[in-house]
Formats: structure tokens, C-alpha cells, sequence
């Protein structure tokens, strides 16, 4: 067992007996590690885009709030009633009038 261990350490599996299974054996290795390595790079791709778009996220909802304060602020009764009073517009003196039509 060993000593087997160490022939595929030394790589005299390959030098000594150059037959079809041993380099079918290697070129498998081969792959899945070319398989792996192409995994971990596409999976690093998407977790930096992932972090990108979570900023932009961050970003985005923090300007929705400060336009929603802002929307707020401006809806206010106080602030209608000052900015109409600049405009010359106030409160009615005369109570409204009801309109009858009679067919």
C-alpha cells in the first residue's frame, strides 16, 4: 500500500507503464479539475455581482425614503396653508352654496 502510494507520488505509473488507462485516468483528473476551477471563478462572478446590485439596492432605497419625507412634508396642511397664503389664496369668507337642478 505504500509503496504504491509513493509510485503515484513519484508519477512512476506514468513513466513505466504508458498503457491506455493510466492517461485516461490522468486526463479525467485533468478535467474535473479544469471543471472545478471554471465552477469557483463563474460562482466568484455572481457573488461580486450579487454585492454590487445589493449596494445599488441600499442606494436606491435610501433615496426612496428621503422623497417619501419629502412628499410628506409637503402634503402637510401647514405647509399648503403658508404657501397659498404666498399665492394670495386663503379660506373662504362665504360658506359654499348648494346647486339644486330641478329636471
Amino acid at each position: 500500500m505504500r509503496k504504491k502510494l509513493f509510485d503515484i507520488i513519484n508519477g512512476k505509473f506514468i513513466i513505466e507503464k504508458t498503457n491506455q488507462e493510466n492517461i485516461r485516468f490522468v486526463m479525467f483528473l485533468f478535467f474535473l479539475a479544469v471543471i472545478m476551477i471554471f465552477s469557483s471563478h463563474s460562482v466568484d462572478i455572481k457573488i461580486y455581482k450579487l454585492n454590487d446590485l445589493s449596494k445599488k439596492l441600499v442606494s436606491v432605497e435610501n433615496e426612496f425614503i428621503d422623497k417619501r419625507k419629502q412628499v410628506v412634508k409637503i402634503k402637510m396642511e401647514s405647509n399648503l396653508k403658508i404657501q397659498l397664503s404666498e399665492r394670495g389664496i386663503g379660506p373662504s369668507l362665504n360658506p359654499p352654496t348648494k346647486i339644486v337642478i330641478k329636471k
